[in-house]
């Protein structure tokens, strides 16, 4: 239960050290993800339950796949902001600042209220560790291992628990989940009422995890639906596992019908640095992102509003139209404006600052078509930073030969290729300094004789820039 009193004035709150901070509950995550994860959805069901199941209060738009997803999410949120409804979006991870991760009608949580959730869900984690220090029950070998030992659920499913406590606590109509890896033992996928399920386009990632091949990887992220699904045309390995997933029920595969729309091809009619114009069937409409795969992205939001509106959910066609073209996902082929009054990063006279985080070679295409499309003729240098479990040799012989010059740059990150191990992969290709500061890479190159500078790799980059 919630404490009305401020928090070092409740005595339960002290006892299971609760913080009273915001920059304590980023400092108890940062120390969680430390430890490392361990994915299943048995532990994420419990501790949901230990709150009070607030998921089942709620319902779902649940979206997955390897690239896409933000963008789809980004839609999503925007077009049913615009219908009226409220509506909670969760996604990870953050690109400026942690609190991005949970927004409502696309505005992030504000500090106190990321601080007040995550002290929620830690207290109930703290009482139930309690619980299991002066239980007996252990001693019992036919109590499964997760009701035995501590309780230690990973940073994401805090979060997750702490996204379903803000959504309920605000309200919200309708939330839109983004998956963190993969689909079948995903946090997200312990909620429990879902309207729909969204499959973006597949492609190999985090291959140790889900599997070597097309069919492997979509298995797992087609495990998030329950009924519903949209996603678009795809290889067959890809839509077969879309259209026939499979729960494990006592240990064996179950394969069940998913009812399945794929969205029409969108034909694009203009497109420059300001936005893309497009038909979707018989309409058309307007999206601010830049990309060919933007327009796919945006027919995926269309084909599942317009499934949304089947089961019931009243959406308008000024909704959808108005929706898509206010809808924002940053550091996705973004052309920076107002540099320096968010960054403080002055862009000279006839430059062009581009933020894209570009993490596989499916992202890297993306980039690399759309420098040929958007920057032709003009020259581009790339700060790049790249995380090392990444497919590092894939991107690079993308991105690289798009490029005139490239600075190698470290993430913030503990996963992150440290900016001379990268230098010496570029340099298979073609020259590439390093620059121990994001920041000063990113004015260096502005100032440099580069028309195009693109701050690309991870979007774990971009926080660096906030002051």
């Amino acid at each position: 239960m919630q404490c009305s009193l401020p928090l070092h004035f409740c005595e339960k709150c002290f006892l299971r050290r609760c913080f009273l901070i915001y920059r304590e509950a980023v400092s108890y995550i940062k120390n969680i993800e430390r430890a490392g994860s361990d994915y299943g959805i048995e532990r994420m069901r419990m501790l949901l339950n230990m709150l009070g199941a607030p998921d089942s209060r709620l319902k779902f738009v649940h979206v997955a796949g390897t690239n896409g997803k933000g963008s789809v999410c980004a839609y999503l949120t925007s077009v049913l902001k615009e219908a009226g409804y409220r509506v909670g979006t969760y996604n990870s991870p953050s690109v400026f600042r942690y609190n991005e991760r949970w927004t409502i009608n696309g505005n992030p949580l504000d500090d106190e209220s990321v601080a007040k959730y995550i002290t929620e869900v830690r207290g109930a984690i703290d009482a139930e560790n309690e619980k299991r220090k002066e239980s007996k029950d252990c001693d019992n070998n036919k109590i499964s291992p997760l009701l035995c030992g501590e309780f230690l659920p990973t940073a994401f499913e805090i979060e997750t628990a702490a996204a379903m406590l803000a959504f309920e606590d605000t309200g919200c109509d309708i939330c839109v989940l983004e998956t963190g890896l993969g689909g079948r033992w995903d946090a997200t996928n312990a909620v429990l009422k879902k309207e729909l399920a969204v499959i973006t386009p597949i492609g190999l990632d985090h291959c140790a995890l889900l599997g070597n091949t097309l069919r492997e990887i979509a298995e797992e992220k087609a495990a998030i639906i329950k009924a519903d699904c949209v996603t678009c045309e795809q290889c067959e390995e890809v839509m077969s596992a879309i259209r026939n997933p499979y729960e494990i029920v006592c240990g064996e595969k179950k394969y069940y019908k998913a009812n399945v729309s794929v969205c029409k091809n969108p034909r694009l009619i203009s497109g420059d640095r300001n936005g893309q114009k497009f038909v979707y069937g018989d309409e058309i409409y307007e999206i601010g992102m830049l990309g060919a795969h933007q327009l796919q992205n945006a027919a995926i939001a269309v084909c599942a509003i317009e499934k949304l509106r089947e089961i019931g959910w009243t959406i308008s066609k000024k909704a959808l139209r108005d929706g898509l073209k206010k809808a924002e996902w940053h550091a996705r082929l973004e052309i920076v404006k107002n540099a320096e009054q968010r960054f403080n990063i002055c862009v000279p006279q006839g430059k062009t600052l581009v933020f894209d985080g570009a993490h596989n070679p499916h992202g890297a295409a993306a980039l690399a078509n759309a420098i040929k499309n958007y920057f032709a003729n003009e020259r581009v240098q790339l700060v790049l930073g790249i995380l090392a479990d990444k497919d590092v040799d894939g991107v690079l012989s993308i991105l690289v030969p798009v490029a005139d010059r490239i600075t190698a740059v470290t993430p913030d990150s503990p996963r992150a290729l440290e900016c001379d191990k990268l230098k010496r992969k570029v340099e298979a290709y073609k020259q590439c300094d390093t620059c121990g500061n994001i920041r000063t890479a990113v004015e260096n190159a502005l100032n440099g004789d580069c028309d195009v500078t693109v701050l690309c790799g991870s979007l774990t980059l971009f926080g660096d820039l906030i002051q």
